[in-house]
């Protein structure tokens, strides 16, 4: 009897295996498709959409701890950013109007009462996920998006992302002739959606991703 377990722990093994290796394909297959000119496309519109911010907008009324990044009446280029956030231009302008927060930091937490979009929600809506939910983050979104094998540095196609687990995404639109890249992502530290140009020396502890629907 005993010297069947390994016979039929190895069974298991194979079993579990074989369910997580057919799980992935079907997540894989439900993914919407979405060309690189779509998805470079859906990051300039989120960084160009212009907003003016309001009176109402500069307040939480679910966080006493909130401090806005904007002025009253200030027009503003680029979704602002919202930890925890998935809003493209319609659902924010739709927020705004309500009298919800243009924006909110992770140091507030995850609020109900702001409107506005973080970096993997950004990337996720740029391949064109859904806005309902937050379903990926920086943490998971490897379930969606590959490791490839080249070299980052010459290879990389625009609508791919560097990702630092925990931490940032930001999505890929290109290489500059100097040695710089350029990229678009939902910036906290710029408090919105940006397009710019920077350089590899930010990227350490990142590695490169690519989407599973992407149609190149």
């Amino acid at each position: 009897m005993l010297a069947r377990l390994p016979l039929l722990f190895l069974l298991c093994v194979v079993l579990v295996s074989s369910q997580s290796n057919h799980a992935q394909p079907g997540v894989v297959a439900r993914l919407p498709r979405a060309t690189r000119k779509e998805v470079v496309a859906r990051a300039q519109t989120l960084a160009n959409h212009t907003w003016v911010c309001g009176a109402s907008n500069l307040r939480a009324s679910c966080s006493r701890k909130y401090l806005s990044d904007w002025k009253p009446g200030q027009r503003v280029t680029g979704i602002p950013y919202r930890w925890g956030g998935t809003d493209g231009p319609e659902e924010f302008d739709r927020k705004l109007a309500n009298g919800l927060a243009a924006g909110a930091h992770s140091r507030y937490g995850v609020l109900s009462c702001a409107a506005g979009i973080d970096c993997s929600g950004f990337v996720t809506l740029c391949w064109g996920l859904s806005q309902t939910g937050h379903a990926y983050s920086t943490s998971n979104l490897r379930s969606i998006a590959g490791k490839p094998k080249y070299n980052w540095f010459t290879d990389m196609k625009a609508g791919d992302v560097m990702n630092k687990a925990g931490s940032h995404v930001v999505l890929f639109t290109g290489y500059n002739p100097d040695g710089t890249i350029n990229v678009c992502e939902a910036s906290g530290s710029k408090s919105r959606v940006v397009c710019s140009r920077t350089t590899w020396s930010r990227f350490k502890g990142y590695i490169p991703l690519v989407y599973k629907g992407i149609d190149d």
